[in-house]
C-alpha cells in the first residue's frame, strides 16, 4: 500500500513526540496547584466537588488543540515575567454547573448548545471562574518560581487561541472536575516556549520538598533531630589474634593491648566512626574523653545543605 505525504508527516511528528524533554516537576506543581484549586472552588460554588489530575501529556501544539472540549470557552492567557501566553479551556458542563452553583442554583450538567454562543454573562462568569485557576496555579509555581498568570482575552472559537506553531512542543494537562455528580474537564495547553524561562528548573526530579522558599519543614526536621539521642561506642583499640589463642581463655587471664597512654579512641555511632579523642579522668575519677578530630565531615554537609 502507498504512503501518502500526510500519513508520512503524521508520523513525523510522532515520532518528534517521543523525543520531547520531559518535565517532572510539572506533576509536582500540578499536584500542589489541585489542592488549592479545590478548596478554592469549594468556597464560591459552595458544594461538594472532587478534583482530580489527569496524566500530563507531551505532544504538539496543533494535537493538543484539536483534542479541546468542543463548545468550551477557552483563556488565553499572560504569563508575567515570562512574557509568553498559554491556553486554558473550560467544557461546558463545567462552567455552566460552577455558574448555576455560583448564582444559587442547582447544576443541570447541561452542556453548551453548537448552535448558540456564548452570552455576555456566561463568558464573563468563564472569565472569573479562569481568573481563579490562573491564581491558584500560581500558588503551585512558587515552589520554583514567582509568576503571575493574567486572562489576556476570551475565546469560543480554538482558531483564534493558536499561539503558537502547529509543531511546536506543548504540555497538555487534564484536569477531571466533579461538581454535585456532574463530570466537567478543564485543560491546560502550555507550550515549551512560554516555560522556556524555568525550563531548568522544570527538569529537576522531585526529591522531597527542597524546592521554594518554604524552610518550615527543615526547621521542625532540625529540631527533631537535635532533641533525639543516639548510642556513642568508645573503641579503644581492635587487636587480631589466633582464634586457638581466643579459646584457650579462662577467666583472670590479661592480654596486651599493645598500646599506651596517648592512644587515641574511636568513638562510633552506628557502627560508622564520628569522633576521635584521647582519654583522661576527671576530678572526680569518673573516666573522661576529649575530643581531638571529627570524622563525620560535618563543615561539609552543613555546607551541602545550606547551599541546597
Amino acid at each position: 500500500m502507498a504512503t501518502t505525504t500526510a500519513e508520512i508527516e503524521d508520523e513525523i511528528i510522532r515520532m518528534s513526540m517521543l523525543n520531547y524533554e520531559r518535565l517532572p516537576m510539572l506533576d509536582v506543581i500540578f499536584e500542589r496547584f489541585v489542592l488549592s484549586f479545590s478548596s478554592s472552588l469549594k468556597s464560591v460554588t459552595g458544594s461538594v466537588l472532587d478534583v482530580s489530575l489527569g496524566e500530563v501529556e507531551y505532544l504538539p501544539f496543533s494535537e493538543a488543540m484539536k483534542s479541546l472540549p468542543k463548545h468550551g470557552l477557552i483563556a488565553v492567557a499572560q504569563a508575567d515575567p515570562w512574557d509568553d501566553q498559554f491556553v486554558l479551556s473550560l467544557d461546558s458542563v463545567f462552567l455552566f454547573s460552577a455558574l448555576e452553583l455560583m448564582l444559587g442554583g442547582q447544576p443541570s450538567g447541561r452542556a453548551k448548545d453548537a448552535k448558540h454562543g456564548f452570552t455576555t454573562i456566561e463568558r464573563r462568569m468563564g472569565e472569573k471562574l479562569a481568573e481563579l485557576i490562573l491564581a491558584d496555579m500560581a500558588v503551585g509555581f512558587r515552589q520554583i518560581c514567582e509568576v503571575v498568570f493574567q486572562v489576556d482575552r476570551m475565546e469560543s472559537n480554538p482558531q483564534f487561541a493558536n499561539i503558537a506553531q502547529p509543531s511546536s512542543p506543548t504540555v497538555r494537562v487534564p484536569l477531571k472536575i466533579n461538581l454535585d455528580g456532574h463530570d466537567g474537564e478543564v485543560f491546560l495547553v502550555l507550550p515549551y516556549a512560554t516555560l522556556e524561562p524555568v525550563r531548568p528548573l522544570l527538569t529537576k526530579i522531585f526529591f522531597g520538598e527542597r524546592l521554594g522558599a518554604d524552610n518550615s519543614w527543615r526547621a521542625q526536621l532540625t529540631q527533631k533531630i537535635e532533641g533525639s539521642s543516639v548510642v556513642l561506642t568508645a573503641q579503644l583499640h581492635e587487636v587480631v589474634l589466633p582464634m586457638r589463642e581466643i579459646l584457650e581463655w579462662k577467666v583472670g587471664d590479661t592480654f596486651d593491648l599493645r598500646i599506651d597512654d596517648t592512644h587515641p579512641v574511636l568513638v562510633l555511632c552506628a557502627g560508622s566512626p564520628v569522633l576521635e579523642g584521647e582519654m583522661g579522668k576527671k576530678q572526680n575519677g569518673s573516666v573522661a574523653l576529649r575530643v581531638t578530630a571529627n570524622l563525620m565531615g560535618k563543615d561539609e554537609w552543613s555546607n551541602d545543605v545550606d547551599a541546597d
